[in-house]
This record gives C-alpha cells, sequence and structure tokens, in this order.
C-alpha cells in the first residue's frame, strides 16, 4: 500500500523541474492574501507618521500627494483583498490572484521609493536618517507578509531601496554613498533572508500536504477497518445465537431422558449406573448453562434499545430481593451509599450489578462478606465501585478473567460458567 501513497502525495508536491502544483500555489497565494488587509492598516499608519515628521522639514503640501499616493494604493490592495476572500478561487485562478497580489507589491513598492525622492530633506541629515529607518522597517516587515511568494518580496524590495540608495548616492559625500551602501546590503540581506522563509514555507506546506494524505489514507484504511470488522462481529454474533439455540432442544432431551432414566429404572441399577446418570444430567445442565451465557453474550449488542436514565438504588433493591437467599445463606452485608442515576441499557446495568454481586456473595473467604457499593461523579461520567472482602484476584488475572469461560478455580469448589465477568465488560 505504500506505492499508492507515494503516488497521491506526488500529485500535491511541486514538480522537480519547477513546477507547482496546483494546491501548493493555492495555498501560497491565501498566506499572501491572509494579513493583507492588516499590512495595509499597519502601512497606512506608517506612512502617516514618515509625513508628519518629514513635513516638519519639507512642509504639509510637499507631504500630501506622496500620502495620497499611498493611501490609493493601500485601500486598493485592500479591496483587492476583499474580493479574494469573496471570490473564494478555485485553483484555475491562481495565477490571476498571484498576478494581481504582484502588481499591487510593485505599485506599493515604487510608492514608497518614491518617497526617497519626494521626502528626501536636503537639509537635515536626522529626517534622511528617519527616512533610511522606515523604509528599512517596510522591508522587513514585509518579509512577514510576501515571503510565501518570493517574486512578490522582490518587487516590492526593490523598488522600496533602489530608489533609496540612487537618492543617497546622488547626494554625494562619504556620508551619504555609506549610507547607500548600507541600504543596498540591507536590501540584499532581505531578499536572501525571505527567500530562506519561502523554502521553509514550501518545505512545511509540502510536509503537510503529505501528512494529510497520509491521514487520510490511514482514515480511509481504519474506516475500511472498522466496517469489515463490524461486520465479522455481526456473523460470530449471527452464527453464536444461531448454534447455541440449536443446541438448547438436544441438550434438553439428555438431560430430561437421562433424569427420566435414572427416575423410572433406578431400582435395576447399580451405584456406579446411577452415578453415571448423575453424572449425564449434571453434565447436560452444565452445557445448557454454557449455552445460555452464551446466548446472552452474542445478545449484548443486537437491537440495543437507545439509552435512558437508570435508577441504580431501585436496581440494587430489585437485586437484594432477587439474591435474598445466596445474602442470607452466607450472612453478606451490603452497603450501599446512594448512587447516581446513569445513562445506558437497564437491562445491561442490572446484568453487570446482578453479576458483580453474584461474585461478591459466593466468592468468599471464611468471614461473612461484606460489600460495598459507591458512586461518584467524573465530569460527564459516573464511576461506580463495588467493593468487596472475598478471595480477590491475583494481579496476573486482571485482564484473563474478563475473557470468555475463564476461571480461576475449579467447578467443585464455585460453581459456575465463567462468563459472568465477559458478560460485565461486553455490557
Amino acid at each position: 500500500m505504500a506505492a499508492p501513497i507515494a503516488a497521491d502525495t506526488d500529485a500535491v508536491m511541486p514538480a522537480p523541474q519547477g513546477g507547482r502544483s496546483p494546491l501548493l500555489l493555492a495555498e501560497q497565494i491565501r498566506l499572501l492574501y491572509r494579513n493583507t488587509t492588516l499590512a495595509q492598516i499597519v502601512t497606512l499608519l506608517n506612512g502617516a507618521l514618515l509625513a508628519a515628521i518629514q513635513s516638519t522639514a519639507l512642509g504639509y503640501r510637499a507631504v500630501i500627494p506622496w500620502l495620497t499616493l499611498l493611501a490609493v494604493v493601500s485601500v486598493s490592495r485592500i479591496a483587492l483583498a476583499m474580493a479574494y476572500h469573496r471570490a473564494g478561487p478555485d485553483h484555475r485562478q491562481n495565477a490571476v490572484w498571484r498576478n494581481l497580489y504582484c502588481t499591487g507589491a510593485a505599485f506599493a513598492g515604487a510608492v514608497w521609493g518614491a518617497s526617497s525622492f519626494m521626502l528626501f530633506t536636503p537639509d537635515s541629515f536626522v529626517h534622511q536618517i528617519f527616512l533610511a529607518f522606515v523604509l528599512s522597517g517596510m522591508l522587513a516587515g514585509a518579509i512577514g507578509i510576501m515571503a510565501s511568494w518570493f517574486p512578490a518580496f522582490a518587487l516590492f524590495s526593490t523598488l522600496t531601496a533602489m530608489p533609496t540608495v540612487i537618492r543617497f548616492a546622488m547626494v554625494g559625500g562619504d556620508m551619504h554613498v555609506a549610507m547607500a551602501w548600507l541600504i543596498f546590503l540591507f536590501m540584499a540581506t532581505m531578499l536572501v533572508v525571505a527567500h530562506r522563509v519561502n523554502r521553509a514555507i514550501i518545505e512545511a506546506l509540502q510536509l503537510r500536504f503529505e501528512n494529510q494524505k497520509l491521514i487520510d489514507e490511514l482514515e480511509r484504511r481504519v474506516t475500511e477497518r472498522t466496517r469489515d470488522l463490524s461486520r465479522a462481529n455481526q456473523d460470530l454474533e449471527k452464527f453464536a445465537y444461531a448454534a447455541s439455540h440449536d443446541l438448547q432442544e438436544p441438550l434438553r432431551t439428555v438431560a430430561n431422558f437421562a433424569e427420566l432414566l435414572g427416575s423410572r429404572y433406578s431400582d435395576r441399577l447399580d451405584a456406579d449406573g446411577r452415578e453415571f446418570i448423575g453424572y449425564v444430567v449434571t453434565g447436560a445442565n452444565h452445557m445448557r448453562s454454557l449455552v445460555d451465557n452464551l446466548l446472552t453474550h452474542s445478545r449484548v449488542d443486537a437491537n440495543t434499545p437507545p439509552p435512558v436514565d437508570v435508577d441504580c438504588n431501585a436496581l440494587v433493591g430489585e437485586l437484594r430481593k432477587e439474591l435474598m437467599a445466596a445474602i442470607a445463606e452466607s450472612g453478606a452485608a451490603i452497603d450501599c451509599e446512594p448512587l447516581h442515576a446513569v445513562r445506558g441499557n437497564p437491562v445491561q446495568v442490572k446484568q453487570v450489578f446482578s453479576n458483580l454481586l453474584t461474585n461478591a456473595v459466593k466468592f468468599r473467604r471464611d468471614e461473612p462478606p461484606r460489600i460495598r457499593i459507591r458512586s461518584v461523579r467524573a465530569g460527564d461520567h459516573c464511576i461506580i465501585s463495588i467493593q468487596d472482602n472475598g478471595t480477590g484476584i491475583p494481579p496476573k488475572y486482571l485482564t484473563r478473567v474478563f475473557n470468555m469461560y475463564e476461571r480461576l478455580h475449579s467447578s467443585a469448589r464455585y460453581p459456575g460458567t465463567g462468563m459472568g465477568l465477559a458478560l460485565c465488560k461486553k455490557c
């Protein structure tokens, strides 16, 4: 099954020759547009701050044209992002939305690059440094917004930084030339960083697509396996029900005729004969008990009614009456605290209580059984515990005793079929 998984994964991975799958490209475009509105709001705030500072040296009339250009471009990019989110583009529209975004990034870079000339203050070096600082900050911040599609960042950064480099170089002088070189090196560094971030994003997306494919494949296999197991369990339950049901009549016949034979011809049989007939009757009755329990076990999941609220206090009261003889014979004392109601199948809940209480009475030591029943809330669940001072279960048998027909003692010492805890587990 590994080959199909690999083949499906390749369908969403970039082609080795540099091509991109529609899913990968769509996710890259989605990342571009995801924070566009917030980024443009921050851009407008930065632009307003820059214009306000530079206007102290240039005057408001000098900065208004640039700020107007920035506002037009930013609002246009916000409108483009809103159109993208409304359209919910499919894979066939990836190239269109990508090109539109790159166009917007180019216009934004051009406007910020124009600030190097429109907002440049020839007589104030402090304002020039502030201009370079703001433009460098715009480059660094754009990495987080545009790195998912490297060409968009490359357009924005080049159109933003290169005019600044040229403008500082045009002033001349060691300080301004050094500033031009520093801005150029900063731009080159940001391009390298953005390219690496872009590769990391692509690799993360590829891994996510691959993992999603594996998860989908595993979920499909689990669903199929669960369906197969459910069908197999239903078939086994039907078989167990049919087989055990069909065994009831012959076993009843064997037991009845063996008892009839013993009663009619007991005077003609010697002691061994009567003993052998006793074995036949005992074995047939034991087999009938096993078959009855097998029928009960097979019916646990069949035609289960909708769950209802079960009054556990009333249920324990009914069981006290049903087990009155065994309780009196063993001298058992049952201490039952007020129990919470539980939601489930009343028949199955009663079956669990009955089997556990019967075991607590039957598997006792020399002293009379002391049984304590209590319940506690655990969130949306209720934990009911039944404790006794009986023989207990060795730790190594704690899981084994819940299997069908598993017994820790002989039938001679403790009669039974070994199905009680198995029924509790299945209920």
